[in-house]
């Protein structure tokens, strides 16, 4: 195996593992069969004051006691499991279909998952070596099957309280604005001075030549990751520059492009597509969803969904609406700090290698505003928490952009609420609304309540 074939299957394992509901149970039953062994085979003396503790009499009844934790370990076990299927797929109704697999890759699920496995299964190891005919009872492995019991009824405990505080609404809402939020800081630079010159001297460089190579994927899937700096060091060492026209999150068709390489010099072709296709699957790869530990779209997307399923006539929820609204609020003006928009990544010597295409703050408050404003076209409420966003975001604006892009949503909103209003009170609530917004716009103070 050549090292790039090993790197590439080394970040497609990594990839696996990250998204794997089965890691932390399956850990969980291989560390018990070791964790059995040790405490069978140790050779621990202790004081006569502890001994007491650690008598489990006879072997009949320390076989009995351990295959009752066996059996109560794995009842529970199903038990969990069923109750989980439950909240999925009340979530997945309730909120958005998108929302299952983020219960199930919760650390704190698979860990009260992996616990009451791991009891199961180290019980099974001890009931095998209690021996009635020689009279050997492991004393210390059955006192520690019985303290586990004692853990797994504190975290059958802690599963309720967990369920019952994950199927919020508000529960929910905070985790996707928390996780989204936390990836915005991965994936973005901060805005400053140095990132318009680059961006500036990368646009002028990033148009794609006559001469450019399509580079086709092999398999159909959903941009995972992208590796800027393994880009830069693959352009680098060919002298190509690479352009990506997928981005992050976005769906990738079989024997389709999802870039264009050419030479630096612009002069002459790239090496063929298939040469260096192996090289960047190492720092470009697919999977089969979306995740939010670098997708920051993502997450406006379960948030969006949540708002337009809570609008829909067969819910009617306005509350939960406007909830979202302010998580999409807060991430909007998180993000006005941050250099959006296709971003260039240059080598050592300063030469544009990679460009990457990533949403500008204008394509990130389309997506929030449009569908909500179409979904409830006639909800003065709605209206007024667009309103109360646009303001905060007003606020926070520091570019023309950022301005440009409000001012277009704003005259859209407007358009569309003030005159369908259908009572005049609502019509005046939502152009003093409008009002708050273009006085935050124009750098002036709120009025009085």
């Amino acid at each position: 195996m050549s090292r790039l074939q090993f790197k590439t299957l080394a970040a497609r394992l990594s990839l696996s593992l990250a998204n794997a509901v089965w890691l932390v149970p399956v850990a969980a039953a291989g560390l018990a069969l070791v964790a059995a062994k040790t405490l069978v085979d140790a050779k621990i003396t202790v004081p006569n004051a502890v001994s007491m503790f650690l008598s489990t009499g006879s072997p009949v009844g320390a076989r009995d006691l351990v295959g009752t934790i066996a059996t109560t370990s794995l009842t529970v076990a199903t038990f969990v499991f069923s109750i989980s299927m439950v909240v999925l797929q009340l979530a997945s109704s309730q909120y958005s279909p998108r929302l299952p697999g983020q219960f199930l890759r919760s650390r704190g699920t698979q860990l009260i998952i992996g616990t009451f496995i791991f009891t199961f299964v180290y019980s099974l190891a001890i009931v095998r070596v209690i021996r009635t005919g020689k009279e050997f009872v492991p004393n210390l492995a059955v006192t520690f099957a019985f303290l586990l019991i004692l853990c797994c009824v504190l975290a059958l405990i802690l599963f309720i309280h967990h369920v019952v505080q994950s199927i919020r609404v508000e529960s929910i809402l905070a985790y996707i604005e928390r996780k989204t939020s936390k990836a915005i800081g991965r994936t973005f630079e901060t805005l400053g001075e140095d990132n318009e010159e680059n961006e500036e001297k990368g646009e002028a460089d990033a148009a794609i030549p006559e001469h450019a190579v399509p580079v086709l994927v092999e398999e159909s899937g959903i941009v995972r990751r992208i590796d800027g700096n393994d880009l830069v060091q693959f352009a680098r060492s060919r002298r190509l520059v690479l352009r990506l026209v997928k981005k992050l999150g976005q769906h990738v068709t079989a024997g389709t492009a999802i870039g264009w390489v050419w030479t630096e010099e612009r002069t002459s072709r790239a090496s063929p597509a298939d040469e260096v296709r192996d090289e960047l699957s190492v720092a470009i790869q697919l999977s089969g969803d979306r995740t939010l530990k670098d997708d920051v779209e993502f997450g406006f997307v379960q948030l969006v969904d949540i708002a337009l399923r809570a609008l829909s006539p067969a819910i009617n929820d306005p509350t939960t609406a406007c909830n979202a609204l302010h998580s999409l609020g807060i991430l909007l003006v998180k993000l006005t700090g941050f250099q959006l928009g296709d971003r260039f990544f240059f080598d050592e010597d300063d030469r544009l290698r990679v460009i990457v295409p990533q949403p500008n703050f204008t394509d990130f408050l389309d997506s929030v505003i449009t569908p909500i404003r179409q979904a409830a076209p006639d909800d003065t409420s709605i209206a007024l928490c667009l309103c109360s966003l646009l303001t905060d975001l007003a606020r926070a604006a520091r570019t023309h952009e950022h301005h440009k892009a409000l001012c277009e949503q704003l005259e859209r909103v407007h358009s569309a609420y003030g005159e369908g209003a259908q009572q005049a009170v609502d019509a005046e609530r939502i152009d003093a609304a409008v009002e708050e917004v273009e006085r935050a716009l124009a750098g002036r103070k709120p009025r009085s309540p």
